[in-house]
């Protein structure tokens, strides 16, 4: 797999390969091996690759316009958060409290684009656990109120809000209310 993006973004911020390995701890060599496609990185480093370029390991590893990350009120704890201003039903996790409702699952690039509608009933959580996937995930609050549990950290959701997560983000959706939670997800 190349990572022509590397270059591209690398040269369109008018920075050398020996700047970049300066910013990431990596040989210029290396660096260069990656973007031609005869090395393959392993997350940790495509992660300082993105974080040193200004953008998320999602944008590398995607075909689409890059997703420049900013220290400002969209950030929470390291994660994209973004708070609103103003096909199949199934169940993969064999609990009664969480469905899905597939609106979309398409292949795109290396991996599929899954679009789902998700029904969390009251106190309940969408598998129990946290769990980590190999896909990027957008969870956007349709109805109710999300309580994302990750790490060590625990974020709320309202209405309108919605948080970006990238693959291997281990994370827990629950629904702490007497309410119904439903939330637009896409995951690629």
């Amino acid at each position: 797999m190349e990572f022509r993006k590397i270059k591209t973004l690398r040269k369109e911020k008018k920075i050398t390969l020996t700047e970049l390995g300066e910013k990431t701890g990596y040989s210029a060599s290396f660096l260069s091996q990656i973007e031609r496609g005869t090395n393959r990185p392993s997350l940790e480093a495509l992660r300082k690759i993105a974080d040193s370029l200004g953008v998320t390991v999602a944008y590398l590893l995607a075909n689409e316009a890059p997703q420049v990350i900013q220290d400002d009120e969209t950030t929470e704890n390291g994660y994209k958060v973004i708070r609103n201003s103003s096909g199949t039903v199934y169940n993969p996790w064999q609990t009664n409290s969480t469905y899905y409702d597939t609106l979309f699952n398409l292949p795109v690039h290396t991996n599929n684009m899954v679009i789902s509608k998700i029904y969390i009933d009251a106190q309940s959580s969408s598998s129990g656990r946290k769990i980590a996937h190999n896909l990027c995930e957008i969870n956007y609050v349709l109805k109710g109120e999300a309580t994302i549990e990750l790490k060590d950290e625990i974020l709320v959701l309202q209405e309108g809000d919605a948080i970006f997560l990238e693959a291997f983000t281990p994370h827990n959706i629950l629904n702490a209310t007497e309410n119904e939670l439903m939330l637009f997800t896409l995951q690629f």
